[in-house]
């Protein structure tokens, strides 16, 4: 469920399983929602339940991606060609491990190409994960 946070004071996702006590149903709303909010550029920018800060990354994807990258970003997503393999897309995300963990569930077929500071946070985060397979837990 998509609701406004009162501890975040923002807009965030609420499970509807950990929900323990039934809500309260307001004639009006408790908080107005922001004036830039659309709930289906939140829906495509947002992995799982994690909401975080949305950025603009460009992914190279392999040919093959192409029905997944559509199916997660819909129609309108801004797509570029790369080369004869592959093409580039510029897509709003909220970046963290989820979506890192979407792009690595692709083998290689889907790269971050940018921002930097993203491509380097997702290279950090699989050579740890390398790491720790090597050295004892």
């Amino acid at each position: 469920m998509v609701g406004y946070s009162e501890k975040h004071q923002n807009i965030g996702n609420f499970r509807m399983d950990r929900i323990y006590q039934q809500p309260t149903i307001l004639d009006e709303p408790a908080a107005p929602a922001p004036t830039d909010f659309n709930i289906n550029d939140y829906i495509k920018t947002s992995f799982r339940m994690y909401n975080s800060k949305r950025q603009k990354v460009e992914l190279i994807c392999d040919n093959s991606t192409m029905d997944a990258i559509l199916d997660r970003f819909g129609m309108d997503v801004e797509i570029h060609e790369n080369d004869s393999a592959s093409f580039r897309v510029v897509v709003d995300v909220a970046v963290s491990h989820v979506f890192y963990a979407w792009v690595f569930g692709f083998g290689g077929r889907v790269k971050i190409k940018a921002p930097d500071d993203v491509s380097a946070a997702y290279g950090k985060m699989v050579r740890d994960a390398v790491q720790a397979l090597d050295s004892e837990i």
